[in-house]
């Protein structure tokens, strides 16, 4: 298994849910958790919120719980993608803040067993911490997309959708973030 993707069972399941979901518009919390936890859970690792995933899941749904009222059902996974990217941008932004303030707030991430020996699950993360510390260094105005599509794995029209980008947008902040990600790897490979 890849680390830039989860099982590929349960990213078809998630996305053929959340393709079912918007004509259903549930409004009632409950409904809403259980068929968008594991979508939004995604969303956050894919963000880049991994360290803190399950706690910024949980900030996200009381948010969720208290704009829920206002909720029209139109587009949920519009609606909650948007809660989930500032949130985690949020989450992103205060957590620099405390770095720069009060030194380094890095925590060691659980190793899962998996099966896997030590060795290659080190290898795992590093190569994890590697992608999104590239990821992270890319333009912002890019970055979301080629997440959304690389990672999350989005097609163009569910991204313009998640968004509110018109779909050759889309296709063009992909290629440029594409462009822009491979020259970062090579600058990496050079140092």
């Amino acid at each position: 298994m890849s680390p830039l993707m989860d099982g590929a069972g349960i990213v078809l399941a998630e996305d053929a849910l959340a393709r079912a979901l918007p004509r259903i518009a549930p409004i009632d919390l409950a409904e809403l958790y259980s068929a968008w936890f594991r979508v939004v859970h995604r969303w956050v690792a894919s963000l880049g919120g991994s360290a803190d995933t399950d706690d910024l899941v949980q900030e996200i749904f009381v948010i969720v719980q208290r704009k829920l009222d206002t909720f029209d059902g139109a587009n949920p996974a519009g609606w909650l993608y948007r809660i989930t990217r500032r949130t985690v941008r949020d989450h992103r932004q205060k957590s620099w803040i405390r770095r720069v303030l009060l030194g380094s707030d890095r925590q060691l991430e659980r190793v899962q067993d998996d099966g896997a020996d030590s060795a290659t699950q080190l290898e795992q993360k590093e190569a994890q911490a590697r992608f999104y510390r590239i990821v992270a260094r890319m333009s912002g105005k890019w970055r979301e997309t080629f997440v959304l599509f690389e990672v999350a794995g989005h097609t163009g029209e569910e991204i313009a959708a998640l968004t509110g980008l018109p779909p050759a947008t889309v296709r063009t902040h992909l290629h440029r973030a594409r462009k822009q990600f491979l020259a970062l790897v090579s600058e990496e490979l050079a140092s």
